[in-house]
């Protein structure tokens, strides 16, 4: 495909999201690459240190905990709160209850008639020994009309009625037949207080109203009788526990499942239970049963809402631990929670009334006393995690961009300095010896310094280094690397000093940012030629020419300039360097190295030259190297047997025809049949339709709104694990490329 000629600039205002030009991901990003990072990294304030990090992390864990628990424990304040207020409020509500109950007892006994009517009967029962029935006068008699009118008095007030007790608790009368001949299970304190002249509200207390029928829950308000300062029975007003005394304790209730009740010292149930359906359910509870007197304020150690019988003999069950604390005596409130009568978890308050010889508990379900904090919780695990999470990208980010010291295996190494020049980091490691950051002591200008060890030196090695350096420095286009100096110190140890680019190879171009456009790959073809026209020219042929061989950066207001680096493998035509290049040597790189270099190192050329910027223009157009092989023996019978496929078959996207030409025919397996010079090919592709499209205005939109690293933090050199042969290039840059097969990696000593 070729563009037209009337083609116009490209918008930058289109331009500030890039794809890759087949639109699909970047590929092998990594960690420090982002724009936000790089805005970190060139912070004012410099990098984070991981320690501050951590402890800013842990700080906001902390704090984010501390408020978790201060909100748990004012909703528990708040339930404990409502719990006693409830609780408070039913006590008192009983209080005064139980009061009217003593009042209203007092008040029948304060009518001279019914007294005088009350005293008759006792007197009678204390002569004549027998059934009450003989005793009790009959309606006819004026007493038995004026208890006949109270009882009917007090059934409307909503009393069972009335019964009269001899000074041992023996009923001689009542308004209810069934009670005649009973005996009111009354305490010794009840009696004593009787005997003292004091009124007594009762608990509830079971009596049995005839053989074979289950004993009759009843309260008792009870006014003693006296004659003669003594004591002679009493007149006790018969209460119905599960209306009066259970509606009492029903008024103030929380919620769907909140229930106030009332208990004795044996913890028995002695107010109506509100669930007393499940009672049933379960098998507590007979169906025409009533729950006071029945059922025990005990733990069955199991949810009775999830069975349909009962687990095991309600006897032996513990008491709860609300009734057990009671039962002592003890006041208490849970908001923890624990299992009531039922097995269900419940928070609850509770108080023992020892003026009345009962307890009373305020309960609630733990599900949905806790609602709000449930919902709370879910808030605060949400919040919770983006602490957790914030603070781990803080940490990351600060452990990213903190300047690492090296290992302890390297400190010895990089606290060096060779001449006036300290070496500070590690950066990478080429064909020839090691290159480090380094700067210059006095003038403080960062430096790429390549250093040939001793333990690597031999007089082979050393001749060549000697000769990379001399043919570099002699060497004065802007496109090719700068070198500034050159040194050995006392110990041995050889160096070179050349200039420091911050920027990317093409190879991490083609890595990180996909193929590239026609334009722009024309654009730094041109700048390699021009870099390999004046070595040729010099009588020096590169041998190595690579994309990682290649630098790209941008700096004082230039975009996309090329710097052509490594001549570690260069020779010329001269006798000595004859002599370094043995024929039987492979010498570059396999998947950029002409056929003829690889039959025989020592006949590469300038035409071998050319045949590598071809495969690296072929490289920036595709995304993909010409030849693709498991091994270096592969890539190597492939080149030297046929030529690639053209660009476009290759990933089958149509691609500028005229540069595909010209890549094409810098590939032909014959020499003879390439562009005879880098000049030449400089000028096939100055002539492509696509070759003015590619300006600095586009150059400098792409380094401003794509370029995003890697940066030099990223690239640090381990040597316990060197890469397998091959050269990394000379500046930190040159990060190992994870390649299509092991031969790209692949360079001759």
């Amino acid at each position: 495909m070729t563009m037209s000629s009337d083609r116009k600039p490209i918008d930058p205002t289109a331009r500030s999201q890039w794809p890759t030009l087949d639109q699909s991901a970047r590929s092998r990003r990594g960690l420090g690459q982002s724009t936000i990072f790089s805005m970190v990294r060139h912070a004012p304030v410099g990098p984070f240190s991981p320690l501050i990090a951590a402890l800013v992390v842990l700080m906001l864990v902390g704090v984010t905990l501390y408020v978790g628990w201060k909100v748990r424990q004012s909703i528990r304040d708040g339930i404990r709160n409502s719990l006693q207020t409830v609780l408070a409020a039913n006590v008192t509500a009983l209080d005064l209850w139980l009061s009217e109950q003593r009042v209203a007892a007092q008040r029948i006994v304060s009518d001279p008639k019914i007294r005088s009517a009350l005293l008759e009967i006792l007197e009678q029962a204390s002569e004549t020994p027998g059934l009450p029935d003989s005793i009790a006068p009959n309606d006819a008699h004026p007493a038995g009309e004026i208890l006949a009118a109270e009882t009917q008095r007090l059934q409307s007030a909503g009393y069972l009625g009335w019964t009269l007790i001899t000074s041992l608790g023996q009923i001689v009368d009542s308004s209810d037949n069934r009670f005649d001949g009973q005996q009111l299970p009354l305490t010794k304190s009840m009696f004593a207080r009787l005997a003292a002249g004091h009124p007594i509200v009762t608990r509830p207390l079971a009596i049995k109203t005839s053989p074979g029928e289950p004993m009759t829950a009843v309260m008792c308000s009870i006014v003693p009788l006296q004659h003669d300062v003594r004591t002679i029975g009493a007149i006790a007003l018969m209460i119905d526990p599960a209306k009066q005394f259970t509606d009492i304790l029903t008024v103030a209730r929380i919620g769907n499942s909140g229930e106030t009740y009332a208990f004795d010292d044996t913890a028995l149930l002695i107010s109506r239970s509100r669930f007393e359906a499940q009672l049933r359910n379960v098998g507590l509870l007979k169906p025409d049963q009533s729950s006071p007197l029945v059922i025990n304020v005990r733990d069955p150690g199991e949810d009775l809402r999830d069975l349909d019988r009962v687990p095991g003999n309600p006897e032996d069950w513990p008491m709860t631990t609300m009734a057990d604390s009671a039962t002592r005596g003890g006041d208490g409130v849970d908001v923890v929670g624990y299992r009531n009568y039922r097995g269900v978890p419940v928070v609850g308050a509770w108080r023992w009334l020892s003026e009345y010889g009962f307890g009373l508990a305020t309960e609630q379900e733990v599900d949905e006393a806790f609602v709000p904090l449930q919902i709370l919780r879910n808030s605060f695990i949400a919040l919770l995690a983006s602490v957790v999470i914030a603070g781990a990208s803080l940490f990351a980010l600060a452990w990213i961009t903190h300047p690492r010291d090296p290992p302890q295996h390297r400190v010895e190494a990089l606290n060096r300095r060779l001449g006036q020049y300290d070496l500070q980091q590690r950066i990478g490691r080429g064909g020839m010896g090691t290159v480090y950051l380094g700067a210059h002591g006095l003038l403080d200008r960062k430096v790429a310094i390549k250093v040939l060890e001793n333990t690597q030196a031999s007089e082979r090695s050393l001749a060549r280094f000697q000769r990379e350096v001399q043919l570099t420095a002699s060497l004065k286009h802007p496109n090719t690397i700068e070198i500034y100096d050159f040194g050995r110190t006392d110990d041995g140890t050889f160096f070179y000093v050349m200039e420091f680019v911050d920027g990317i190879s093409l190879e991490q171009l083609v890595d990180y940012y996909g193929r590239q456009p026609a334009e722009r790959v024309i654009y730094l073809l041109l700048q390699i030629c021009g870099s390999i026209a004046e070595a040729h020219q010099s009588g020096m042929v590169h041998r190595d020419i690579k994309p990682a061989n290649v630098l790209l950066t941008s700096r004082s207001g230039i975009h996309d300039l090329i710097k052509v680096l490594d001549f570690g493998l260069a020779k010329q035509t001269d006798h000595d360097s004859l002599q370094l290049t043995r024929s039987d040597s492979l010498t570059g790189t396999p998947l950029f190295m002409s056929p003829e270099s690889i039959r025989d190192a020592s006949a590469a050329d300038t035409l071998s030259d050319i045949y590598s910027i071809g495969a690296v223009g072929y490289t920036l157009l595709t995304g993909k190297p010409p030849f693709d092989g498991d091994t270096p023996a592969d890539v190597c019978a492939q080149k030297l047997h046929g030529e690639p496929q053209r660009p476009e078959n290759k990933i089958q996207v149509p691609l500028a025809g005229d540069l595909q030409d010209v890549l094409m025919r810098c590939l032909r397996l014959d020499p003879e049949m390439r562009p005879q010079s880098v000049g030449e090919l400089a000028a096939l592709l100055s002539t492509c339709s696509d070759c003015p499209y590619w300006t600095q205005q586009d150059a400098a939109l792409w380094w401003q709104e794509v370029f995003d690293g890697p940066y030099l933090d990223d690239f640090e050199f381990d040597p316990a694990t060197p890469p397998p042969g091959g050269t990394r290039g000379d500046t930190a840059v040159n990060d190992k490329r994870q390649v299509v097969s092991p031969s790209a990696q692949s360079t001759a000593n």
